[in-house]
């Protein structure tokens, strides 16, 4: 098939969740399919185009200053366009969009951005296929559901997701195929808005060879790992939740315990709250490798409570053979089996209980060997990107039908 991808940010070389989604979907499509990219200029100067990019377009961004930017966005946002899509706009983009529909001879139109179905003529809606991960407006939803967010905040979120919604049900009824990344969201979006376009293309993981899983007497003794962003606010609440009403109690049962929070950006409330507890928690910031630090753990916790997308945190964590513990929204794009693969906990006392009988060894082996098979069958990018391709192969028939 040919296969024109238009994006909005570029992902080369990618640096978040979903820039390593869209990298590695790209890759393995690559493969058995001809690629041809339209991306807007990215702001900063970046590596060039990935190996398997055939040809690469990039339209210049128009350089607004805050100011334009600032009262651009607010009238947008009366006219209906959130600001994280008004932030992309480009009257040349979607030009150049048109023309390159009309001159060549294309399958299908890829997007793994919400936001780049504004670069596309509406005539191409029913032969898009829109990877849009999570939900933006149920995760808006969600978001406004944790704690950690003052009132105002909360309003901000409420008039954000109006708009969001709107625009969601403006547009994603008449795209081709509509991909979310788990199971759980697909039918919580079909429950609340009725979609009959939806598809889901599961969160891949890189395969880490069986003989370098190192085994419970190899980790660092009393080592937990909390991995992430840890300034995407999910993380902050999650690790201010667990600092605060489980470590007391792992401490309680595991004296040793040493609690590292590994992960870009600590919000400055993360830093305050771990210094109470001194030597036993360690905070990283960037690193080069969260697997390096996963390698070494015992156990790996999820303690966030926000449930939308699918937690690579624990993808990762399980890659590695180390066991874990989450809360059920954590694990709600997952679909793990308590018990048998991970432990699943929302009571802090019972959280706390199984990170200690983790940390001791009781039932290690069997989490770390049942989690990993767990990974190594549903969570690769051969399957990620097989499940894509179907996608975009239906959305080709039914063209063809029609016509």
């Amino acid at each position: 098939m040919n296969l024109l991808v238009v994006m909005s940010h570029t992902p080369f070389p990618p640096r978040t969740g979903s820039g390593v989604v869209a990298y590695n979907s790209m890759k393995y499509l690559s493969r058995n399919h001809a690629l041809r990219f339209i991306c807007l200029q990215p702001d900063e100067v970046e590596a060039g185009p990935a190996e398997f990019v055939g040809k690469a377009e990039f339209v210049p961004r128009k350089v607004r200053s805050p100011f334009v930017r600032k009262w651009r966005n607010r009238l947008n946002v009366l006219a209906g366009i959130p600001a994280s899509f008004s932030d992309v706009k480009s009257g040349e983009m979607r030009t150049r969009v048109q023309k390159t529909l009309e001159q060549g001879e294309f399958d299908a139109v890829l997007l793994f951005e919400m936001n780049a179905i504004q670069h596309c003529p509406l005539s191409w809606y029913h032969r898009i296929v829109v990877n849009i991960e999570d939900p933006p407006s149920i995760r808006l939803t969600r978001f406004m559901e944790l704690p950690i967010w003052p009132a105002w905040q909360k309003l901000r979120f409420s008039i954000i997701r109006v708009i969001t919604r709107r625009y969601e049900q403006r547009y994603l009824p008449g795209m081709g195929r509509v991909i979310l990344l788990s199971q759980a969201d697909m039918e919580d979006m079909q429950k609340e808005r009725g979609y009959d376009n939806l598809g889901v293309v599961p969160y891949g993981i890189d395969r880490v060879p069986e003989e370098s899983v190192p085994g419970f007497s190899e980790r660092t003794r009393g080592m937990i790992v909390f991995s992430g962003n840890m300034f995407h606010r999910p993380n902050v609440d999650g690790a201010l939740h667990f600092l605060r009403n489980m470590f007391p109690k792992v401490l309680a049962g595991y004296p040793d315990a040493v609690l590292w929070i590994v992960g870009a950006d600590p919000d400055v409330r993360i830093r305050e709250e771990a210094a109470r507890f001194g030597n036993h928690v360690v905070i990283t910031g960037r690193v080069m490798s969260v697997t390096a630090y996963l390698r070494r753990a015992v156990v790996s916790v999820c303690p966030v409570r926000l449930q939308i997308g699918c937690q690579t945190k624990i993808l990762e964590a399980l890659a590695c053979g180390t066991p874990v513990v989450s809360t059920h929204a954590g694990n709600s794009g997952i679909r793990a089996s308590s018990g048998k693969q991970i432990w699943v906990e929302d009571d802090p006392e019972a959280f706390a209980g199984r990170v200690v009988t983790l940390l001791r060894g009781e039932g290690w082996r069997t989490l770390s060997e049942e989690g990993r098979q767990l990974v190594e069958k549903t969570f690769s990018w051969e399957r990620s990107a097989a499940a894509l391709e179907a996608h975009i192969a239906a959305v080709r028939a039914s063209y063809d039908r029609r016509n």
